[in-house]
């Protein structure tokens, strides 16, 4: 039970500085800030939307010149951004409670991708300087 926990806190936190830029990002877009809870739970459900997607892509693209390296990077790139997206349009709406269109749900969602991508590359450095990776 202590690691599961630990394990949850060092996510939650991971996830944290994603999370405040996306309140940021959507508040800029439609004037009002969301509670940082529902941004934390929107960048959780990207993560968790975007293995699902990068499975699915993996199975789909297997033995392809898509199923490996730099064009699959991209590939799951591009699919982390897209479930970031959906979740802004899922979870975070305008004051109004109209979802955002996809474009704007997209753009909002672009800066924080882009730094949950930084922090995937430092944590693995990280493990590999530390010898567990």
């Amino acid at each position: 039970m202590g690691w599961g926990l630990l394990l949850l806190a060092v996510a939650v936190f991971g996830l944290a500085p994603a999370a405040w830029l996306l309140q940021a990002r959507v508040a800029r877009a439609v004037g009002a800030r969301p509670a940082f809870g529902a941004a934390l739970w929107t960048v959780l459900f990207a993560v968790v939307l975007w293995a699902m997607l990068a499975v699915a892509a993996l199975i789909a693209t297997h033995a392809s010149a898509i199923g490996s390296g730099a064009p699959f990077a991209a590939l799951a790139a591009a699919l982390s951004w897209l479930a970031l997206g959906v979740g802004v349009r899922l979870y975070l709406p305008d004051p109004a409670g109209a979802k955002l269109a996809w474009r704007r749900a997209l753009w909002a969602a672009l800066p924080a991708v882009a730094l949950l991508w930084v922090e995937a590359v430092l944590v693995r450095r990280a493990l590999e300087w530390g010898g567990l990776g």
